[in-house]
C-alpha cells in the first residue's frame, strides 16, 4: 500500500476521506487521496462516509464493485468509476469527473437523515442504499444463468438469484418498495423454475414433433382428404378412392385449410399447438403452465423514506399489509365460520405447516439465505392455495390455512403439491410436517387450546 498526497493545494472534500484504487494521473480538481493497491484494502479502511474512487480495467473493476459493496463497511460507501463496466450502472455512483462535490455533499446530508440502522439486516440495508442513492434498485440481464435476470446489488450482499424475487415481493407487500419500471415479462419451467425454454410446434392430437407442411386435396364426391401426391394419376388428378376424375378446383375438388399434418398419427391440422421444453430438466410444458414473472426496478415508496429517516421504532406499531393474518385475527376468523359451520351446516378445513427444523436449517444456510429460501418457499406457496383461503403468520403450530368450503378429504391434494415442492429442495432440506383438521367441531371457549390439542392428535398427511 502506498499513500500519496497531492502538493497542488488538492480541494477539499466534504467528509475528508477519499481512496483511490489503481493507475491516477492527479488532477488540480482532485482532493487528497489515500492511494490503494486494492479493494481489499479500501474494504478495510473504508466506511458509508468514505469516497471511493476505482481506476480499474472493466473485468477488476466489476470484481471489486462486488467486493466493496458485498463488504459491510464500503456497502452504502460513495463508489465513482473512471470508465463504465458491465455492472458499474448497477453497483457504482457514477463517473467521476469535477462535479464530484456535490454528490459527496448530498450522501453526507442525507446519511445524517438517516436513523435506520440496518447492521446486517439485508432489508433495512437495502432501504438504505435506496435512501443514500435516491435512485432504483434495476435489473440486469443474464442470459447465461436460468433465472436470466437478476440484481446485482443484491448479489453482490450474497442473496441467491432464484430466491431474491419473492424476498423483493415480500418488501413490497410491507409497503417499503414498489415497482418503478417494467423492463420484461419472462416465463420460466414450473418443475425446476428455469428459464432456458425451447419454444417447439408439436401435434395437437398426439403431441408429437413430428409435423410439416402438407399439400393436400379435397374430393367433393366422396369426401375423402389426402396428400395431393395420392389424387396424382398419370399427369392428371384423380380420387384415389372414388377414382373420379378431378378437372375443376371448387367444382370437383379443393384445397383444405388443413395444411399441416404429423408424420406420427397422420393427423392433419391447421394449426400447430406450442409447447416450451425446457432445457435444464427436459419437462414440456403448455404455455399457460408457465410461472410467469415481471421484471420490475424498484424504489422507495414514502412509507419507506420514512423508516429510514424515523428508524424502526415507528415501524412497531403498523399493520403490515400482506396476505397473512396475525394469530388472533386468525383465531377469530376460524371461530366466526365453525359457528357460521354449525348453524348452516358448512364443512372447512384447517391445515399446519410446521417446520420441524426450522432452527437448524437457518444455522445451517445462515439467516439471510435462510429467510430468503422461507420466503421463495412462500411463494410457491401462494401458488397453490386460493384467493378465497386465509393465511396465519408462524405460530406454535406452524403455518395455519383455513381452506373454506374444503372437506378435509381433498387437503391431501394441497399437501401432495407441498411434498413435491420439499423434494425441489437444493442444499439444506426444510423437514415439513403436515396436518390438517374438520369444522365443524366442538372446540370450548378457548379456541386456541383446541386448536393446539386437536393438531398434536391429528394424523400427518
Amino acid at each position: 500500500m502506498s499513500i500519496a498526497t497531492i502538493t497542488s493545494a488538492p480541494s477539499e472534500l466534504p467528509h475528508g476521506h477519499a481512496i483511490w484504487i489503481g493507475p491516477r494521473e492527479p488532477q488540480p480538481w482532485h482532493p487528497w487521496f489515500a492511494e490503494l493497491s486494492c479493494a481489499d484494502e479500501a474494504s478495510r479502511q473504508g466506511n458509508n462516509s468514505t469516497m471511493i474512487v476505482l481506476a480499474l480495467p472493466a473485468e477488476e473493476q466489476d470484481a471489486a464493485l462486488r467486493l466493496l459493496r458485498g463488504n459491510s463497511a464500503t456497502a452504502l460507501s460513495l463508489i465513482f468509476v473512471l470508465h463504465e463496466s458491465a455492472l458499474s450502472p448497477f453497483l457504482a455512483n457514477g463517473v467521476f469527473d469535477s462535479q464530484f462535490r456535490e454528490h459527496c455533499t448530498e450522501h453526507e446530508q442525507r446519511l445524517e437523515q438517516m436513523r435506520l440502522a440496518h447492521g446486517d439486516d439485508p432489508e433495512f440495508k437495502l432501504l438504505c442504499w435506496l435512501w443514500l442513492t435516491d435512485s432504483a434498485l434495476a435489473p440486469h440481464a443474464v442470459p447465461s444463468r436460468p433465472e436470466l435476470y437478476d440484481y446485482p446489488l443484491l448479489r453482490a450482499w450474497g442473496m441467491d438469484s432464484q430466491e431474491v424475487f419473492a424476498w423483493l415481493n415480500s418488501l413490497k407487500q410491507k409497503g417499503w418498495i414498489e415497482p418503478k419500471r417494467l423492463y420484461n415479462r419472462t416465463r420460466y419451467c414450473p418443475h425446476c423454475d428455469s428459464g432456458h425454454l425451447n419454444y417447439i410446434d408439436v401435434c395437437p392430437r398426439c403431441r408429437s414433433l413430428d409435423i410439416e407442411h402438407r399439400s393436400s386435396l379435397h374430393c367433393f364426391n366422396c369426401g375423402h382428404v389426402g396428400a395431393k401426391d395420392d389424387f396424382l394419376r398419370s399427369g392428371n388428378l384423380g380420387c384415389p378412392n372414388c377414382l373420379t376424375q378431378l378437372r375443376h378446383i371448387g367444382v370437383d375438388y379443393d384445397r383444405p385449410i388443413e395444411n399441416q399434418g404429423c408424420n406420427s398419427c397422420d393427423h392433419l391440422f391447421v394449426e400447430a399447438s406450442v409447447e416450451a421444453h425446457c432445457l435444464h430438466c427436459s419437462t414440456p410444458s403448455q404455455l399457460d403452465r408457465l410461472k410467469v414473472r415481471n421484471i420490475h426496478s424498484f424504489r422507495l415508496t414514502p412509507a419507506g423514506r420514512a423508516l429510514v429517516r424515523q428508524g424502526a421504532l415507528q415501524n412497531l406499531f403498523q399493520m403490515v399489509p400482506g396476505e397473512r393474518m396475525t394469530q388472533g385475527q386468525f383465531l377469530w376468523l376460524v371461530n366466526w365460520q365453525n359457528q357460521l359451520a354449525q348453524r348452516h351446516g358448512h364443512h372447512h378445513s384447517l391445515m399446519s405447516i410446521e417446520m420441524l427444523n426450522l432452527e437448524a436449517f437457518l444455522k445451517a444456510e445462515g439467516e439471510t439465505r435462510g429467510f430468503a429460501r422461507l420466503d421463495a418457499m412462500m411463494e410457491r406457496l401462494k401458488g397453490l392455495i386460493r384467493v378465497t383461503d386465509a393465511c396465519s403468520n408462524y405460530t406454535a403450530q406452524g403455518l395455519l390455512l383455513f381452506l373454506p368450503y374444503t372437506e378435509v378429504s381433498h387437503v391431501q391434494v394441497v399437501a401432495d403439491k407441498l411434498r413435491e415442492m420439499e423434494e425441489l429442495q437444493e442444499g439444506s432440506r426444510i423437514e415439513v410436517r403436515l396436518r390438517a383438521l374438520s369444522l365443524p367441531a366442538e372446540t370450548g371457549p378457548a379456541i386456541d387450546e383446541w386448536l393446539a390439542q386437536a393438531l398434536a392428535g391429528a394424523p400427518q398427511l
